[in-house]
């Protein structure tokens, strides 16, 4: 015997948090974003990079060579996954670690001119998944989305990457 219907109707998201058009916007952006996570992983993948990683290369050519310990710390990345996060690049020769002279205790990480290189086209995979999905949305819209969402960020204190996902 067929089950009786619903008697709200089904959703793509499911389930009545999601029932109505923003209903909840917050689970509206929770599963977004882990669709929006797993097409950058896809993007950047294809370029043999995480998107931390990315995020690493980025911090790195932004602000120039950087103790380790620092660069944790501004990630908000906890040093064993940082860790893990280096190795590889450094293997691929997209960053070099090295001494401090002055403090041989510390290490400097610096971006080579092959991670620039990788970065740059991290960033170009990154814009066209952008664009793909806010192709629909006008100049004045996406700097909206842009200041809600970076206030949402500001607010979850989403500097906090230490758990170990991939963002």
């Amino acid at each position: 015997m067929p089950d009786p219907p619903s008697a709200t109707p089904a959703t793509p998201l499911g389930g009545k948090a999601f029932g109505q058009l923003n209903a909840s916007p917050l689970l509206t952006l929770a599963t977004a974003g882990q669709d929006v996570m797993r097409r950058l992983r896809l993007a950047f993948g294809v370029h043999g990079l995480k998107p931390r990683q990315f995020r690493l290369l980025d911090l790195l050519e932004d602000r120039g060579p950087m103790g380790q310990r620092e660069l944790g710390e501004v990630l908000g990345i906890d040093h064993s996954i940082l860790v893990t996060l280096l190795n590889p690049l450094e293997g691929d020769g997209l960053l070099v670690r090295e001494r401090d002279p002055r403090d041989r205790r510390r290490h400097v990480v610096s971006i080579t001119p092959a991670g620039v290189e990788r970065l740059e086209a991290g960033m170009a995979a990154q814009r066209a998944v952008e664009e793909e999905l806010l192709a629909g949305f006008t100049a004045a819209q996406r700097t909206e989305l842009a200041e809600a969402l970076a206030t949402i960020r500001q607010r979850a204190g989403a500097h906090d990457d230490s758990t170990g996902d991939d963002c």
